[in-house]
């Protein structure tokens, strides 16, 4: 099994927190993808996989999907959980991503996440020509360079000149109060709510909410005791947390923060760039 992770070039790393791979049997059971405050832009190159999209705290699935080898898919999940795995008969899981920055995905494609409402997004179904099956074939550092060509290109101005909702969702998942935020922009409450859920489609109190939720995650993957990372995070004790736990992710700490669990997930750390597994 092979995973490995670049960093995006300086232009591109107000938008792209870093771009991943992962050749993987097609037997593994890949982990679950949680509600978020960024997205992914998943290209598969591998065969061909199965989507399904869940309630985030009771694990009912709703809807699924076939990502067909060759697909360029954008997931953003707010309110529920996404799971991949290989479809019947393929031969392995091979996928490259980018890990988008929240307020990201809206100046890339035109499109409102709060529109999106959960459901993921080929880029065949807008008709948007994408660069996955250019990218078959040839060396992930090779993968990442046609990528952020493509990228580039794709943000235009918006590349030097990051809209202010985009800037605004930064701040708040790094931990600023949304009425600090909202009168940096000098909007009324009103105005910002309607204008940020565009960019990071959810109300702003609920995405601080995931915010902080994936900072603690990310923290005690990391290898920090959970009780002190939930408290660091601000929460107030350990019902708390377990509580919030169960809401994102359907399961207690204890259940979530298994060795398989801490050997493959997608909380990748650049420290770690690539590797066996």
């Amino acid at each position: 099994m092979l995973r490995q992770t670049a960093e995006p070039c300086n232009a591109l790393s107000p938008w792209i927190a870093h771009y991943w791979h992962w050749h993987l049997p097609a037997s593994v059971a890949l982990p679950e993808l949680f509600p978020g405050t960024g997205g992914e832009l998943l290209c598969n190159l591998g065969g061909n996989l199965l989507l399904d999209v869940m309630a985030a705290e009771s694990g009912i699935m709703t809807s699924r999907y076939l990502v067909k080898t060759g697909d360029m898919v954008l997931l953003s999940p707010r309110r529920c959980r996404l799971r991949l795995s290989s479809a019947a008969g393929q031969p392995d899981i091979r996928f490259i991503s980018a890990r988008l920055r929240c307020g990201t995905a809206f100046p890339l494609f035109g499109l409102s996440l709060e529109e999106l409402s959960d459901n993921p997004l080929f880029l065949a179904d807008i008709r948007l020509k994408h660069p996955t099956p250019l990218l078959l074939g040839i060396p992930f550092i090779s993968q990442v360079h046609r990528l952020e060509r493509w990228l580039v290109q794709m943000l235009g101005d918006s590349l030097m000149h990051l809209p202010h909702m985009t800037l605004a969702a930064n701040r708040l998942y790094y931990g600023e109060h949304v009425s600090t935020v909202r009168e940096a922009l000098a909007l009324n409450p009103r105005t910002m709510e309607r204008r940020i859920r565009h960019f990071i489609g959810v109300d702003a109190r609920y995405f601080c909410r995931t915010a902080r939720f994936q900072h603690t995650l990310r923290q005690i993957l990391a290898g920090h005791p959970v009780l002190d990372s939930a408290l660091e995070q601000g929460y107030t004790d350990q019902p708390h947390f377990i509580k919030t736990c169960r809401f994102f992710t359907g399961l207690t700490p204890g259940e979530l923060f298994t060795a398989e669990h801490q050997a493959l997930n997608y909380y990748v750390t650049l420290e770690n760039k690539a590797g066996n597994i």
